[in-house]
């Protein structure tokens, strides 16, 4: 049994700009992954589930301003501030175990924006602020403080494309290759920016389309050890019946 409450304040000027104020609290039982899972991934890896897990709670704190200047253009920015109690993590020991952390702080903001200048473009973009603090003084891994993305759509009489772009600061890590088992390093991952593009036809109920992840063939990894994809390519035919 648990008690969750959530409150909304909003203010709204003129019929369009709006003050939100809410806050909430939360609760999570661990899932059956977190409790009992037990693997050894493609890299040598294992993970290990924990059945002395108890849920986690969170308070929440939220302050949202929403500006849609026209329908052409919109913003809007939020600050949050969250306080976690037994907040459920995986700690990367060997083997990967998952932990009940007593007492994490989450405080961060949002920012979104849309702007379409003109009919056949269209822009989209986000940025996050996120500075995650264990309580106990114990290092929170592989979140990066900074990360947004910027999407770019523009429809042309003989083609679609839309264009991704997505970005992200450093973030640490234990070093778990380390022959310390018993004290890991703590390393950093270096930031890094990744571009996606697509290009798109309609053509007699039958869709066209290219997609290239990874443009720039980047060559990074988000876990230690496991590197991501290359430039990669992919063609889709969706064909629409009637």
């Amino acid at each position: 049994t648990n008690w969750s409450p959530k409150i909304n304040i909003v203010y709204t000027s003129q019929g369009r700009r709006a003050f939100t104020m809410a806050y909430s609290e939360g609760f999570r039982a661990p899932s059956l992954s977190e409790l009992y899972l037990y693997y050894e991934s493609s890299y040598g890896l294992i993970t290990q589930g924990n059945p002395d897990l108890i849920p986690e709670k969170v308070k929440a704190i939220e302050f949202t301003y929403e500006h849609p200047h026209s329908d052409a253009f919109y913003w809007s920015v939020s600050v949050f501030h969250n306080r976690y109690k037994n907040m459920i993590d995986f700690v990367y020991t060997i083997p990967v175990l998952a932990i009940n952390r007593e007492g994490v702080t989450g405080t961060g903001l949002e920012y979104q924006i849309r702007w379409q200048p003109i009919e056949k473009l269209n822009f989209t973009g986000s940025y996050t602020y996120l500075d995650m603090i264990d309580r106990g003084g114990k290092p929170i891994l592989y979140r990066s403080k900074h990360s947004g993305q910027i999407n770019l759509h523009y429809k042309m009489s003989l083609i679609d494309v839309h264009l991704a772009i997505q970005t992200w600061s450093k973030q640490i890590y234990e070093d778990f290759l380390d022959d310390n088992h018993f004290n890991f390093p703590i390393r950093e991952l270096p930031p890094r920016t990744i571009t996606e593009i697509s290009f798109s036809k309609e053509m007699n109920a039958i869709t066209a389309s290219i997609h290239c992840s990874n443009l720039f063939d980047i060559q990074y990894e988000l876990i230690q050890g496991f590197p991501m994809p290359g430039r990669t390519w992919k063609l889709t035919l969706t064909k629409t019946l009637n």
